[in-house]
Formats: structure tokens, C-alpha cells, sequence
């Protein structure tokens, strides 16, 4: 990749940069010079070419061997060809190996030849996505990632692989003519800088995807890195744009030439160090698929914000520097007021950001942003029902309100687990309180430690339960959840004979009946929307009819009684639509308003949940 960006960047140069400086050279009487330095880069695009020629030849070799797990020659040379052949790697590095050859001959010519050589060896530098992770990620994440990766990697090459060139340049000509070719490269750098700056935003986003995933999993650290030094570079190239590019136009002085040579010396070794650091992050494992653990005690909440009574706090707290920052701006009009305001702005805020910390934080553990792996399935659901009750009612009661036999004896009171503040938590929060336990303010423990008794699984499958059982509650108490809940994973069995899951039903509103004996009710249809009927089946004597399909196991059925807050032997009759995103939405049972046995009013309801989709993201790890 060093190679293929070094080659797009020299090729922008003679494109976009250097002819300014050479032009500047020309009018001042060193047209021989200016030869030269077009020569030296032409040289350099030619060694580039060569390099990246073959360094992925012997990258496509070694790959192949590795693919085929063989040492011998003679296996690695069929590897290569079965490789290069039947495999979307090998179509990318055979495909770019043809556009770097193609393209060698044009690096000597002008015009039109070297345009043609740099939107081919652009597009040889884009396709390096498609062998990394981006080409792996089908669909239309694959399509924005292959996208965003590509842009990313041009960018990358205009800026970090013109450094190399700009330098040469800036060695061999005069010093005005390098300090036109400096101001040239400014544009081609800055649009560079944005794009690279959008791009990533929308990577980080796909591959990292949480706060959790960018401090705690290597890849996300990695980027980290990246971005430290990407901010030097800006710095770095700051300093060469606006103080010695400017110096080197006003003064012909050598100093001056050798700090900014030396500056873009220091910042081509930081860009290689960028770029290295880059494909280590594409051949790495994105953070989305590794397990975070949060190495601080502490982690950002906005909670504050929402409470008007906390703004006001908040506002309080922010007022000294608030006035001082605008006083800086005041000083705008007034220049002798620009250093005492600078000085108490940053006086203030050190004295704020201790009062700052506690309002904009909440405590964390290790196990903050894990996700749970169950994907809130139904079998999980009904085993975390069994551990509760084995586990937790002697503390928490029956219902989990935090009114067990066991609780007046303790030094706290249990928590009431079907309250709103559940939600405050995140799963790895609720983990962590079960696996290590919870401590009273005096330091006896408030709650056992479960961790040496239940394994890993029990204690996910009983969050679980208890995220079920929470919405279950505030069901049966409110008639709604009061927080966004999603359908249960689960297997049902269509008329047709298909097998079908909860990711099947992606896009489409799902009508839940909970049915019992041979004839269940008719399947919802509509040619305006795209429902899928499912069936909950108690029993193998429900069988679905039309389009309609029917659950297969008991732990579907008892799951959706905890979910729609009914008891397993009164959950026949009762209704549910859940939509397009997967979210359950509302509930219906016999007897309540608006009869979802008359297809009118049915439709009138779908008509309104299609409208209207969730779009939250949920606090477990199945979203489809």
C-alpha cells in the first residue's frame, strides 16, 4: 500500500502540484533545473510502479501458500492459479497487477498520457478495500465501506503519497518556484484532509461502533493511534503551509529552505507510519467483532442533559468559562483584551473540569459495553425465568420487585427490577453486578456474587429474563412498554414446509397470534403492507395455514408470555404486532378496544406502526 500510495501522490503531483513550480522555474531562467525536478519525479513515480508491482506479486505468492497450507514450489504455483482464479482476492491483486503494468509506459509522457496513468493507478489504489474487510462485508455495508474505504485511500495517496514528491521539489528548485509548488499543494492537501476526515467518521462507525469498542478492544486503540498521529501531521502541516512555505516566499534564505525540507521530511515519515498503521487496522479484526473491556472506572453520560434541573446545574457549573471564552471573542474588537481573556478562560476551565467529571460521568466496569451474545432468543429467556427463580427471589420476590422474604435482612434493599431505572443500566453493567456482586455504601455486600455459581451463559440468559420480564410488567401495569423492546429470536415452521427465524422477517411487520387447538385464527393479509403472521403454537396440534407460520418449540410460547406480560395459560387469544425493524410495538387480547379479529381494524393499526418504525438501537446484540 506505501508503494501504491507514493505512486498516486508523485502522479498527482505532476498532474496537479509541481507544474506552478516548474512554470516559476522556467520564467526565472532555470529551465534546466526544472527538468531535472520533473525528471527526479518521474524517476520516483517509475520506482513506485516497479515496487508495487512487485511486492504484490510476492504478497499474491504468499497469500496463496498460506491459503493452500503449502511450502513446496509446486503446490504454491497451483495455489496461485486456483487462486488467482476462483477467489475475489485474487481478482483484485490480478486485475491491479494488469492496470500498474498497462500504466508503466504513460509515467514518461504529458497530457492526456499522464491523466489516463493517474485514474488508473487511482483506481488500483481504491481497489485495495476489496481485499480487506470491506470486500468481505457483503450487502449495502459492504457497498458504503467498499465506498468510504475507497475515497479514503485516494485521499490518503494525494496527501501522505504527494509528501515524498513535495519534497524532492521543494529540494531541487529555487526557492520562489518551491514556494509556488508549496501553495499549489495546498488545495490538493486540504480537500484531502476532509475527505479523509468524512471517511473515517463513516469506518469508525461501521468497524468500531461504540465508545466501548474504541478504548476497549486493540482495533479500536489502534485507530486511536492513527488519529494521534494524523493530528500531528496537521500540525506539522500547518507549520509548512502558514510559517515556512510563507518564509520561503519572502526570503531566499538556505535556513529557511532546509527547517521546511526538514519538516516535510519529519511529516513524510509520519504519513508512512500512518499508512502502515492503516493496513495494520484493514487486515486486523474491526472492533464490532472483538469483545470491548473499558479500562477506565468512569464513562461519558448525557443524562444530565435531558434533566432541566441538571442544565441549570450544568450551566452553573460552565458559566466562568462561558463568560470567558466570550470575552475572547470580544477581544476581536478590543486586542488588549485577547490575553487576560485567553488567561482566565483556561484558569476557569482547569477549575471546572473537577466540578465537570462527576456531572458528566457514570460509573463503569470492565464489562460496560459487552453485548450480550444470546441475541435475546426465547430459550434463553425461559432458562434465565428458571434461574431467577432458583437464584433471585428470595431477595428480589417473585416478580422481581425487590420484595423477597430475604429482604428486610438486608443492608440495602434489593433492587425493584421491574422499575424504569433498569434501563439505565447497559447489559455489561447488569453482568458485572451479577458475576462480582454489589457492596453497600458501609461495605457489606448488598448482593451475593454469582459469578463462582453461574457460568458465563446462565448469567446472560437470566438478563435476559430480566429485560423480558421488566417489559412484561410494565405491560400488564400500563398497557405499553415503556421501553423499546424487540421480538425474541426464534424457528417457526411455514405452510409451505419452509423453516423460517427472526432474521427472515427483516423489513416486513410481523402479527404475533398466540393460537391453541387445531383451527388458529386466520392469518392477517394486506395488499398494501408486507406482514408476516406468525403463529405461537403451545402444541404440534397448530397448524399454519396460507402464508402464515407457526412456532415449533414450548419456549417460544412461554417467552412471549413474559414479554406481553400474561401468564403461560392465559396467553391464548392474545396479539402483537412488532415492526419492520424488529421492535415489538403494541398488544391485543381478547376483549380489549379495537377487535384485531376484524381485518379493518387490524389494517388500521399495521397501517400505523409501518408508518412510524423504530429506528433505536437496543441494549443487546440481535438487531435485524
Amino acid at each position: 500500500m506505501l508503494a501504491l500510495a507514493s505512486l498516486f501522490g508523485t502522479l498527482v503531483s505532476l498532474v496537479l502540484v509541481a507544474p506552478s513550480g516548474l512554470n516559476e522555474a522556467h520564467r526565472d531562467g532555470s529551465a534546466a533545473v526544472a527538468t531535472l525536478a520533473r525528471q527526479r519525479l518521474v524517476r520516483l513515480a517509475r520506482w513506485s510502479d516497479a515496487l508495487a508491482l512487485l511486492i504484490g506479486v510476492a504478497w499474491m505468492v504468499v497469500q496463496s501458500a498460506v491459503i493452500a497450507s503449502t511450502t513446496s514450489i509446486e503446490g504454491t504455483l497451483a495455489a496461485l492459479v486456483a487462486v488467482a482464479h476462483g477467489t475475489q482476492f485474487g481478482h483484485v491483486v490480478v486485475l491491479r497487477f494488469l492496470m500498474l503494468l498497462v500504466s508503466f509506459p504513460l509515467l514518461s509522457g504529458r497530457g492526456w498520457r499522464l491523466g489516463v496513468a493517474l485514474v488508473l493507478f487511482g483506481a488500483a489504489l481504491a481497489m485495495q478495500g476489496g481485499v480487506g474487510h470491506a470486500g468481505a462485508t457483503g450487502g449495502t455495508v459492504g457497498a458504503v465501506l467498499l465506498t468510504s474505504e475507497g475515497l479514503h485511500l485516494l485521499a490518503a495517496g494525494a496527501w501522505l503519497g504527494g509528501l515524498l514528491p513535495l519534497f524532492v521539489i521543494v529540494g531541487a528548485l529555487p526557492p520562489r518556484a518551491a514556494s509556488t509548488t508549496c501553495h499549489s499543494f495546498t488545495p490538493v492537501g486540504l480537500c484531502a484532509v476532509l475527505l479523509i476526515a468524512c471517511t473515517a467518521v463513516v469506518q469508525a462507525w461501521q468497524l468500531i461502533g461504540s465508545l466501548g469498542g474504541l478504548f476497549g478492544t486493540a482495533y479500536g486503540r489502534t485507530a486511536l493511534l492513527k488519529l494521534a498521529i494524523f493530528l500531528v501531521l496537521l500540525v506539522l502541516a500547518m507549520i509548512n503551509r502558514f510559517v515556512l512555505t510563507e518564509r520561503l516566499h519572502h526570503s531566499a534564505r538556505p535556513i529557511t529552505n532546509r527547517w521546511l525540507r526538514g519538516s516535510l521530511a519529519a511529516e513524510t515519515v509520519l504519513g508512512i507510519l500512518v499508512i502502515l498503521v492503516a493496513a495494520f487496522l484493514a487486515s486486523g479484526t474491526p472492533a464490532t467483532h472483538e469483545t470491548p473491556i473499558w479500562p477506565f472506572t468512569r464513562q461519558p453520560s448525557l443524562e444530565l442533559v435531558y434533566d432541566p434541573y441538571g442544565r441549570v446545574l450544568l450551566l452553573r457549573s460552565m458559566a466562568p468559562s462561558l463568560i470567558a471564552a466570550a470575552l475572547i471573542v470580544t477581544s476581536r474588537f478590543w486586542r488588549p483584551l485577547f490575553w487576560p481573556a485567553l488567561a482566565a478562560f483556561v484558569v476557569t476551565v482547569v477549575f471546572v473540569i473537577p466540578d465537570l467529571v462527576p456531572l458528566l460521568t457514570v460509573d463503569a466496569y470492565p464489562t460496560t459495553f459487552v453485548t450480550s451474545p444470546t441475541e435475546f432468543a426465547d430459550s434463553s429467556i425461559v432458562h434465565g425465568q428458571a434461574l431467577f427463580a432458583a437464584n433471585c427471589t428470595a431477595c428480589h420476590g417473585v416478580d422481581a420487585r425487590g420484595d423477597g422474604p430475604a429482604a428486610k435482612s438486608l443492608p440495602e434493599p434489593p433492587a425493584d427490577l421491574t422499575a424504569p431505572h433498569f434501563w439505565g443500566h447497559t447489559e455489561g453493567d447488569l453482568f458485572w453486578y451479577i458475576s462480582h456482586g454489589i457492596d453497600a455504601p458501609s461495605g457489606a455486600p448488598a448482593m451475593p456474587a454469582f459469578g463462582g455459581t453461574l457460568s458465563n451463559g446462565d448469567i446472560w440468559a437470566l438478563i435476559d429474563f430480566l429485560k423480558a420480564n421488566n417489559a412484561g410488567t410494565s405491560m400488564r401495569t400500563t398497557g405499553r412498554w415503556n421501553n423499546p423492546i424487540p421480538l425474541p429470536q426464534f424457528d417457526a415452521i411455514c405452510a409451505d414446509g419452509s423453516a423460517i427465524n427472526l432474521d427472515d422477517l427483516h423489513g416486513r411487520v410481523v402479527h404475533i397470534i398466540a393460537a391453541s387447538g387445531p383451527l388458529p385464527p386466520p392469518p392477517a393479509s394486506s395488499p398494501r403492507f408486507d406482514v408476516a403472521t406468525i403463529l405461537l403454537a403451545r402444541d404440534r396440534s397448530v397448524k399454519p395455514v396460507g402464508s402464515a407460520c407457526a412456532t415449533v418449540e414450548q419456549t417460544t410460547w412461554s417467552a412471549f408470555a413474559v414479554l406481553l406480560g400474561e401468564t403461560p395459560d392465559m396467553l391464548a387469544g392474545t396479539q402483537a404486532l412488532a415492526d419492520q425493524n424488529g421492535w415489538l410495538r403494541t398488544r391485543w387480547r381478547p376483549g380489549d378496544a379495537g377487535d384485531w379479529n376484524d381485518p379493518t381494524a387490524l389494517a388500521a393499526v399495521i397501517r400505523d406502526i409501518a408508518a412510524h418504525p423504530l429506528a433505536v438501537g437496543g441494549g443487546h446484540a440481535h438487531h435485524y
